[in-house]
Formats: C-alpha cells, sequence, structure tokens
C-alpha cells in the first residue's frame, strides 16, 4: 500500500508540472547542518536575519509534529536568453514572468490535497524557498540530485536550472535514494572534480570555497535583498557584469548546464513582465510606487522595490 501511495505521489507531482520526485526520512544531515551553521557564524549571510532560524532546520518535528517524511519536487525553469540590447540591463532567468513561488506553491497545494485524498489522516506543510528548512540537504538526500562548489543542486536531467520545493508529510515512504555509499563527514563537492569555473568566473569572488557564497560579495544578494548604497568599488563590478536583477553568472559557466533544456512550463512565461531584460531609461522613468506596482505587480521583482530597481539601474 506504501508503494502505491508513492507511485501515486509522484505520478500526480508530475501530471501537475513538477518535473523531479523524491523522497527522504526528515533526519537532518549532520555535515550539512554544521555547514550552515558555519556558514552564518561567518556573516555569510549579510542582512538576511530570518535564516538565523536554526533550530527547525535542525528537527523538522518544529514545523510539524507528525512529520515523518520529506517530498522533494524539482521544476526545470531554464530557457534560452537573447542577447542583450543596448542600454538594457540582464535580469536572472527566474525572474521572467509571475513569482515562481506564487505558481508553485499553487502547485503544492494542489499535491497537499491529493495527500489527502490517498489519505484522510495524512498532515502535510510545504514550502518553496519560504521556509526553515535546508531544502536543498533534502533533494540531495531523496536523491533528486547533487549540490555543487556555487552551492545550486545540480541534476542529471537539467542541471542546477531547477526550482526547489518541499512537502513535509505524516505519511511514512521510503526513500528513493538508491546510493547506498556511506556519507562522508565533510562535504566534498565530488561532482565538481577538480572544476573551479563557477568560483573564477564569478566576478565579486563571491563563492569565498567551495559550497560556500558570501552574500555580502553576491551579484544576486546586492541587486535584490540588499537595501543599501553599494559602495562605488563594487559598483563598478555590478556594470560591467550588466546585471540589473540577479546573476546567474555561476550556473552559466557550469559544465554541468550543458543539460540544460527548454523548460515546458508555460506557466513561467505567459506572462511575461520583466523578460529577460528591461531598458534602463524606462526603469529610471518610473516616478511612483504606484507605477511601480502596476508595471511589476506579481513579478520577482517586487522584492527590490522601486528604490531598489533604480539604484541598480543608475549603477548600470
Amino acid at each position: 500500500m506504501k508503494h502505491v501511495i508513492k507511485e501515486k505521489i509522484t505520478q500526480f507531482a508530475k501530471s501537475i508540472g513538477f518535473d523531479l520526485v523524491g523522497f527522504s526520512d526528515i533526519k537532518v544531515d549532520e555535515k550539512n547542518f554544521k555547514f550552515y551553521k558555519d556558514w552564518l557564524k561567518k556573516g555569510n549571510a549579510s542582512s538576511m536575519d530570518y535564516l538565523q532560524k536554526t533550530s527547525p532546520r535542525k528537527d523538522l518535528k518544529e514545523i510539524l509534529p507528525s512529520a515523518n517524511t520529506v517530498i522533494s519536487l524539482a521544476t526545470n525553469y531554464y530557457y534560452e536568453q537573447k542577447p542583450l540590447k543596448q542600454g538594457n540591463g540582464r535580469v536572472a532567468r527566474y525572474a521572467y514572468g509571475r513569482d515562481y513561488h506564487k505558481i508553485i506553491g499553487k502547485k503544492l497545494k494542489q499535491l497537499e490535497a491529493f495527500i489527502k485524498t490517498l489519505d484522510a489522516n495524512a498532515e502535510t506543510k510545504s514550502y518553496v524557498d519560504t521556509g526553515p528548512i535546508l531544502e536543498r540537504s533534502f533533494a540531495e538526500k531523496s536523491g533528486l540530485g547533487t549540490v555543487g562548489k556555487n552551492s545550486c543542486l545540480i541534476t542529471k536531467e537539467f542541471g542546477s536550472w531547477v526550482f526547489i520545493s518541499e512537502i513535509i508529510t505524516s505519511l511514512k515512504i521510503k526513500s528513493t535514494n538508491k546510493i547506498l555509499k556511506k556519507p562522508s563527514s565533510k562535504k566534498d563537492f565530488a561532482i565538481c572534480g577538480t572544476c573551479t569555473r563557477c568560483i573564477d568566473s564569478c566576478p565579486m569572488q563571491a563563492i569565498v570555497s567551495p559550497g560556500t557564497i558570501d552574500a555580502r560579495k553576491c551579484i544576486s544578494y546586492l541587486t535584490i535583498e540588499n537595501k543599501k548604497q553599494i559602495p562605488k568599488k563594487i559598483q563598478a563590478i555590478i556594470k560591467k557584469s550588466k546585471r540589473l536583477y540577479g546573476c546567474d553568472i555561476c550556473q552559466e559557466v557550469c559544465p554541468h548546464n550543458c543539460r540544460a533544456k527548454e523548460n515546458n512550463h508555460e506557466e513561467f512565461y505567459n506572462q511575461p513582465i520583466a523578460t529577460d531584460q528591461l531598458n534602463l531609461q524606462k526603469i529610471l522613468a518610473i516616478k511612483s510606487d504606484a507605477e511601480f506596482l502596476k508595471t511589476f505587480a506579481g513579478s520577482p521583482l517586487m522584492r527590490a522595490k522601486r528604490k531598489g530597481l533604480q539604484r541598480n539601474a543608475n549603477i548600470l
């Protein structure tokens, strides 16, 4: 019966647009938790104070007391970007259209409702990039992929161009990871071998060691989460990168992304808002927060707010 439930969940998840589905127990990988704690201790989270909430990341029963299984899900979002036009700034691939948190969040609710049709007593809790859970660790544990030196989950099907989400559930479902190798006590990033392209290509040298991103140096953080003015020296580097919102460089240079393939999820692109680039003068011409909202409502660009996006446009 448990095997049947597992198959039904997998089939339904794929029918509503999830590309990869994996299952694992709720035990947190000790080496990954230590890696995360060390990352925080070194100040790499910068101003993202919400990341300091570590106890649920250590014990998922703080999130869902009845938790037994994590269902990890990955959704391909890759598309080929057009050449950047003169006077435009580059937008990270994930921000092309409607906010993926909303799109995937809706699918997660559908999947949770389906799970309850299989077992009326099942309890669930879902997240997409928003909860206090080491989601890449669980995705890795479930066999969806392996975390690389750029800190992204690398899948054999799509490279690293995937959104990760998860459902914590009370159901007991056997793990899908067939890797029997005894886990190492340290993160080894073996999937990358001796390759350091992501480390070498980062304009800000934000990958300070394999798998460790210092947000204080990361263009994605600086152009989105950071609400302060950016120092002149860093502005020059961002200007050269032509990145207006976010940054994909460490993924664009990754050899594993030779496996990237155009996604077939219309919902990410049938409502283009930011697209893959924006005209800098048009951004600077936005006169009010109300006008900014009218232009970018439903887009991930709302995260930077008008002030942040215009700051970035001024730099470029």
